[in-house]
């Protein structure tokens, strides 16, 4: 503990000058007077907090006014930040933890329990769940959205569950594209670097008579490897394709139909360590994963008054994917039917019913295989939520859960309860108790991992492993100080039990199986702060900092330390972001974007050091519709390690120092 607060101290002491000298630069390099006083964005202060957020309560409500730890990530934060994928993005959002594990791979999660194969956070994409009940993950390689389509991604921190259901235990994240409406006209954007060596946007949107619009699109990337711990180039590089569309229609002056589709084909290099029973038992192999992941979605939406409405749900999701250790397809069909309705003046209600089916075909392989290959999932699920006004403008609390049955664990209930006072416009408080469940998964119910074959190591899952349970406590606070700043600070206190761990000492020769049991409890807490200030027109800085800590306790006269050591030390007790936008006259934008990450420890015990970076940004509008910008990104090291991946035995990477030049023509 004294080495680690030894460690983040220096940090500060390095990174406090470094970010004040930055900005001092800036300021040199580019004096007031030679600044036009123009907006650094389309929204003022006012405006960023009556940004209007839909994953809290499933119905659009001011950041402002919300009983959670929500944060917004606007397409201006988007289009600045320089990051060319969506995991990238989330660095900024404090509580959350992205970790590279290699040039494909994230280990992303909201509040702790980082990995690759992170079990408790929910990911929407236009209210479509993007997990696998294969591990109740996220395949982010596969998550392929053009960043200019994207509205807005909300993310949530702490559980959503009430709401959104099963695994939404630690987090939601929702990525909102934009209205077809809102892009009409075309737009390409192509460029390249050392890192993202080759990549492409085309979209073009149009109107279909008076009441329908429609935007098409097409996205390419080719990515090229990371670096290995020697400095050599490794095998992990990927290329991926997307393609789809988006139509919205306003069938009437009360209805709304929305239909769209989106398809991605990638191939994603990996190099692997594996075993074998036979010499030399241990061998590195290089690998290629082919996935194909494909979607339709239609929503429609009825207005009954400004706060009555209907809306109905469906879609289908399709991905395939074949890996060395592992084969999986799967089909998912979802319904989802929703009415909000206010209940005289001081009561807005909110409730739904919900299905999913999901089949997948599981292929066999040396390490991998499950006791059904084949398996058709089913989920049943209902919420209700009721938005008490006790004193109109001032004072409002909210009680409601979700119930549902899935077929591992039947009936799983989850409530939740919320309280929010509003004394005077520039002050907010807030307070939360929530309960959520991680429901088990594919592989925590049937998998027979050969983790170490050389040695007969076997992990198996179990049909006795039971939902890990979770009891969240959160008080917030808004302020606006002074004029032109804002200040959102959140603290949490988790109870968490029936954690995943592995049980030892089930020799069955010549194989040591290790089931999957739920042998461990513990709790994190933690704060979490954001804050923005308009400095000037044409300079705005935004701030993020985060603490966590994590307690782990091993039950059961269980033995398992290093998935212990894991749930406590593998996600950064310290995180923190500083990012500085000027506006240089009205044609050229300066980014400048500083971020600092505590150790991590990995499952195998070895400790990933803390490190400090940086990316920077310059863009020129060289014309009215044509845009040149330039991107430095991990600025401060040749190369930085971030993440081992947990189970599977991928060899993990190192993170480069790259450069890319972008050119964005909208027509």
């Amino acid at each position: 503990m004294k080495q680690k607060t030894a460690l983040f101290q220096r940090k500060q002491k390095f990174t406090q000058p470094l970010s004040l000298s930055l900005f001092l630069l800036s300021a040199a390099l580019f004096p007031a007077s030679a600044l036009a006083e123009t907006d650094l964005t389309n929204l003022s202060m006012e405006d960023l907090m009556n940004i209007q957020v839909t994953s809290v309560s499933r119905k659009q409500q001011s950041l402002a006014n919300v009983a959670s730890a929500a944060f917004v990530i606007t397409q201006e934060d988007i289009q600045r930040s320089g990051s060319t994928t969506i995991p990238d993005l989330l660095r900024m959002v404090p509580g959350v933890q992205v970790a590279k594990i290699d040039a494909n791979k994230w280990a992303v999660s909201i509040r702790g329990f980082n990995g690759r194969f992170a079990t408790k956070l929910l990911v929407l994409k236009d209210g479509r769940s993007v997990y696998t009940p294969l591990f109740s993950g996220v395949y982010w390689d596969s998550l392929d959205t053009p960043l200019e389509d994207i509205e807005r991604i909300e993310v949530i921190r702490g559980p959503g569950a009430a709401m959104w259901g099963a695994n939404a235990v630690n987090g939601v994240i929702n990525i909102i594209t934009k209205n077809a409406a809102d892009t009409k006209g075309g737009l390409i954007s192509t460029g390249g670097g050392n890192e993202e060596q080759g990549f492409g946007t085309a979209r073009y949107g149009t109107s279909i008579g008076k009441n329908t619009d429609l935007r098409v699109f097409a996205k390419y990337g080719n990515s090229g490897p990371g670096v290995q711990e020697n400095g050599n180039s490794a095998h992990d590089a990927w290329q991926r394709g997307t393609f789809g569309f988006r139509m919205d229609s306003r069938i009437s002056e009360n209805d709304s139909l929305t239909l769209q589709t989106e398809h991605t084909n990638g191939s994603f290099d990996e190099t692997l360590q594996l075993f074998s029973p036979t010499p030399p038992n241990a061998f590195i192999q290089n690998s290629t994963t082919q996935a194909y992941s494909g979607n339709v979605l239609a929503r429609w939406q009825r207005s009954l008054s400004d706060t009555d409405s209907l809306s109905l749900q469906f879609y289908y999701d399709r991905y395939d994917r074949d890996m060395l250790v592992l084969g999986e397809k799967r089909d998912t069909i979802d319904l989802d039917f929703q009415h909000r309705f206010s209940l005289g003046q001081l009561q807005d209600i909110v409730w739904g019913l919900g299905y999913r089916y999901s089949h997948d075909k599981l292929g066999e392989t040396p390490y991998i295989r499950f006791a059904k290959p084949e398996e058709g999932l089913n989920l049943f699920s209902s919420f209700i939520q009721d938005e008490i006004s006790l004193i109109p403008d001032n004072l409002v609390f909210t009680i409601g859960s979700r119930i549902e049955y899935n077929d591992y664990t039947g009936f799983e209930i989850q409530p939740n309860g919320k309280l929010i006072w509003t004394p005077t416009p520039q002050h907010t408080f807030w307070a939360s108790v929530s309960r959520a469940v991680h429901t088990p998964s594919r592989g925590e119910q049937g998998i027979e991992y050969h983790f170490r074959r050389d040695a007969g190591f076997q992990i198996d899952g179990s049909d006795d492993f039971k939902s890990e349970e979770v009891i969240a406590y959160e008080l917030g606070y808004r302020t606006e100080p002074i004029s032109k700043m804002t200040i959102d600070t959140t603290f949490f206190y988790n109870q968490y039990d029936k954690l995943r761990v592995l049980k030892y000492g089930v020799p069955t020769f010549p194989i040591q199986r290790y089931p999957l049991t739920n042998d461990m409890h513990g709790q994190t807490y933690g704060a979490e702060l954001a804050a923005s200030w308009r400095v000037y027109d044409w300079w705005r800085l935004q701030a993020t900092y985060s603490y966590l800590r994590s307690i782990m306790y091993l039950d059961n006269g269980s033995t398992d330390e290093l998935n212990r050591s894991n749930a406590a030390d593998g996600a950064p007790r310290h995180q923190g972001s500083l990012r500085s936008a000027f506006n240089i006259g009205k044609n050229v934008d300066l980014d400048l974007w500083l971020r600092l990450t505590d150790e991590v420890k990995s499952i195998d015990s070895t400790t990933i050091p803390g490190y400090v970076t940086a990316d920077a940004r310059v863009a020129w509008k060289a014309a009215r519709n044509l845009e040149l910008s330039l991107v430095g990104r991990n600025l401060f090291q040749s190369r930085h390690p971030e993440y081992r991946a947990e189970y599977i035995n991928t060899i993990a990477t190192e993170v480069p120092r790259s450069i890319y030049g972008k050119i964005t023509w909208k027509f």
